[in-house]
């Protein structure tokens, strides 16, 4: 709102003077204020997101124009266009076949350890006497590193000294096992059902708190049983959990390495154990690319990868609103 005022003159005349806004100074420097903070602003997000292009976007670019073509080494340069010539190697090899049906042994692994979480979370939920001392103890495997957790499970597998042939009075080379090599695989698994419902355990203890208990009664006023009241109250009340849960593992067991890796530390650069019974996808990508020096066919099993896990999970999605839908 303009300010008027008038000035009379010695001569009688009257002159209007037009005041200029208030607070016009201050809301200019306030536009100036809020301009710089915006840049400023700007900046820091394109640092990181030129970070991101640089040492992610090339990188993946760069992978997948390698599946297409020849290449020396890590020599990029060396780049030639062989149309899919990469791709028929890759699937004439039978290691490539084995490190699916490896890996999704290691994915099944984590749904058990999933079950096993919601077993214990549902336990631990009652607030019977001991349960957060239960609940720290549950949880200690998964702070541990993956090296901590291996070298325990090689202690426990043993030849010589481990206490399972102490238990069973045998000498057997589990993770080294020449009549039976597969017993590398099952000590994996063994060793990921352990480590693995740690977290399960927190993030299930804490959707039971989320349940509203007067479900329960009103259930129990309706004649469900214990079992009904699981199926038609407790398990769609966990679902978005589960689902997340679920995702987490589908990534877990597909990127599937260290263990494998560490349990057969024996020319890892170019086998994963007797007759290859620790090979997992990642761990061909790793063969392939740091072992053979092979990065073009090893950027092939990195994309299918990539392509496999997100087929699953967008599967997962879909179920999960189909059952919201039939809710």
């Amino acid at each position: 709102m303009k300010l008027r005022i008038t000035t009379v003159t010695e001569t009688g005349e009257v002159m209007p003077t037009v005041l200029p806004k208030q607070g016009f100074v201050g809301s200019s420097v306030k536009k100036k204020k809020i301009k710089k903070e915006a840049v400023i602003g700007l900046i820091f997000i394109l640092i990181p997101l030129v970070g991101y292009v640089i040492f992610s976007g090339l990188p993946l670019l760069f992978s997948f124009m390698a599946q297409f073509c020849d290449m020396k080494g890590y020599d990029i340069s060396s780049l030639q266009w062989n149309n899919f010539a990469n791709f028929r190697t890759i699937f004439t090899d039978q290691r490539f076949y084995k490190s699916i049906g490896i890996t999704v042994w290691i994915y099944t692994a984590q749904l058990i350890s999933l079950a096993i979480a919601l077993v214990i979370a549902a336990l631990l939920a009652q607030n019977v006497r001991g349960s957060r001392v239960l609940e720290v103890i549950f949880f200690i495997p998964y702070i541990c590193s993956s090296v901590a957790v291996v070298s325990m499970w090689m202690w426990v597998f043993d030849a010589r000294n481990g206490i399972l042939n102490t238990i069973l009075g045998t000498q057997i080379d589990w993770l080294a096992n020449l009549d039976k090599p597969s017993t590398i695989t099952w000590a994996i698994i063994v060793a990921t059902v352990w480590a693995s419902p740690a977290y399960g355990i927190i993030m299930y203890k804490a959707a039971f708190k989320g349940i509203n208990p007067a479900y329960y009664e009103a259930a129990s006023i309706d004649g469900a049983n214990g079992f009904k009241k699981f199926l038609h109250i407790t398990v769609p009340s966990l679902a978005p959990t589960t689902l997340f849960l679920l995702v987490q593992g589908v990534i877990a067991g597909f990127l599937s390495f260290t263990y494998p890796m560490l349990m057969w530390p024996d020319n890892w650069m170019q086998t994963a154990g007797i007759d290859d019974m620790a090979l997992t996808m990642m761990y061909y990508v790793h063969i392939l690319g740091n072992g053979r020096k092979q990065m073009n066919l090893a950027s092939i099993v990195s994309w299918m990868l990539f392509v496999i896990m997100g087929i699953i999970i967008f599967v997962l999605f879909k179920l999960q609103k189909r059952s919201e839908d039939n809710v």
